[in-house]
């Protein structure tokens, strides 16, 4: 069947087991067993198999959800954009031109329902809602209670940075991503996203002068 030929209009896929999806590669590395299998699960949905989509929920949902959740600086809405985003990945698949890594398309996606969200001005600046697990903790109480303030400084921080920045530096140094993932994702030249990144770490750093240096 031809890509493009078919809309697909059943039930929007479902954010389930999330937390037993497959981590993403090391920064650099290229993971083509998954790209194999998500192929394999497009030309399945295409051809009418409703259930196959379940697949990339699987290998993908739940960095889609730390990504989105990292970028917007809230989990639960981070998990509510993610849902939006395979949604508009299932109701498009046959836009896939197939010259690129499917997980690329589909984060892109993702990328692109968290700048709606952000341009809509529906997220004020405020601390951000992660999971606890986000955040490192130490062994000894003081250094434990030094490291809890340094991180929640850094959390508010990064919440301050321009949405362009934040979202390179969230990917970069979030996420793991190398420069090329970053560019497939998001669209952005790697020469610009390593200004963004630098940048957000200068402002970083001239903000948290005293904590760092403490």
């Amino acid at each position: 069947m031809p890509r493009g030929a078919t809309v697909i209009t059943s039930k929007r896929p479902q954010l389930i087991a999330l937390r037993g999806a497959a981590p993403i590669s090391d920064r650099g590395s290229v993971p083509d067993l998954a790209d194999a299998a998500d192929r394999e699960t497009v030309e399945r949905t295409l051809d009418g198999d409703t259930e196959a989509f379940a697949g990339v929920v699987r290998r993908h949902g739940s960095r889609l959800v730390a990504i989105c959740a990292r970028v917007v600086r809230d989990r639960h809405v981070g998990e509510e954009l993610a849902q939006e985003a395979l949604a508009r990945c299932y109701s498009n698949l046959g836009s896939w031109r197939g010259d690129g890594r499917f997980r690329d398309w589909l984060f892109r996606i993702g990328m692109n329902c968290c700048r709606d969200y952000l341009k809509a001005g529906a997220r004020a600046e405020r601390p951000a809602v992660l999971a606890g697990d986000e955040l490192s903790t130490a062994r000894d109480p003081e250094s434990e209670l030094g490291g809890r303030q340094l991180m929640a400084a850094l959390e508010t921080e990064i919440a301050r940075l321009p949405p362009a920045y934040r979202e390179s530096f969230v990917l970069f140094h979030g996420e793991n991503l190398a420069y090329d993932e970053m560019h497939a994702i998001t669209g952005v030249s790697v020469g610009a996203l390593k200004v963004r990144v630098h940048r957000a770490r200068l402002m970083l750093r001239r903000a948290l002068g005293d904590l760092l240096t403490g």
